[in-house]
């Protein structure tokens, strides 16, 4: 006779290898994905006025799905921010464990800057936690990290003294407006000022370095333009 975890270690193993498990399994995936996708683009665009039948509908799945997966739009927008704020968690450690002070500075704001060029959700994860307590104490555990970063760079003289921590996230939301403007005229621009901006950070002995980007030619800083107005 088998006992009752027996019998559920039997069920678990069979959901695992069954065929249609892993499809409905693999469609759920996808429904989600869809759905955090869609909150990116919608919340972005509309605010917070935007609802969760709203998303469902641009994701192009049913509302009862939607619903399935989130009980409403806070919960959604939770979970868009808290996967977008551990891909930067996961970053920031990686940096942090370059062995170079430079290397790791520059593969913190580089890094941060790259993952919110082309990801809306990441640039307003960036820009506000929306009071989600699972949000905010990821971010908690982000500014220890950005801190040390900063700390062993500036005491190994590559930074300038007077910059201070709270100085990295107001040049990563500048660059991430760059992006909101001109990512459909010059999708790498925001690197143009980020290299400029990072010249301003480093300490004066170090070399300057190779602007990376062209700048905007006229038409296409005139569709930035109309871009810009179009947002406001």
């Amino acid at each position: 006779m088998t006992t009752v975890s027996e019998d559920v270690a039997y069920a678990a193993e069979v959901t695992a290898t069954d065929p249609a498990s892993r499809v409905v399994r693999k469609d759920v995936a996808r429904n989600r994905a869809l759905l955090i996708a869609a909150a990116d683009e919608v919340f972005t665009e509309r605010g917070a006025d935007a609802t969760l039948d709203d998303i469902a509908r641009h994701a192009g799945v049913g509302v009862a799905t939607a619903y399935r997966h989130f009980e409403n739009k806070h919960a959604l927008l939770a979970a868009m921010f808290e996967d977008r704020l551990n891909k930067i968690l996961q970053m920031m450690l990686d940096a942090d464990a370059l062995p170079d002070p430079r290397e790791s500075f520059e593969a913190f704001v580089y890094g941060i800057a790259a993952l919110q060029a082309h990801d809306r959700g990441t640039r307003e994860v960036m820009r506000t936690d929306h009071g989600i307590d699972k949000v905010s104490a990821i971010r908690q555990r982000v500014q220890p990290i950005a801190l040390r970063i900063v700390t062993r760079a500036q005491a190994a003289g590559i930074l300038r003294p007077e910059l201070e921590p709270n100085d990295i996230p107001m040049v990563l939301w500048m660059t991430g407006a760059i992006s909101d403007y001109t990512e459909p005229v010059s999708a790498d621009l925001w690197r143009r000022y980020l290299d400029f901006m990072l010249d301003g950070m480093l300490a004066e002995s170090l070399p300057r370095r190779t602007i990376s980007v062209p700048a905007l030619d006229q038409t296409q800083l005139e569709a930035a333009m109309h871009n810009w107005h179009s947002h406001r």
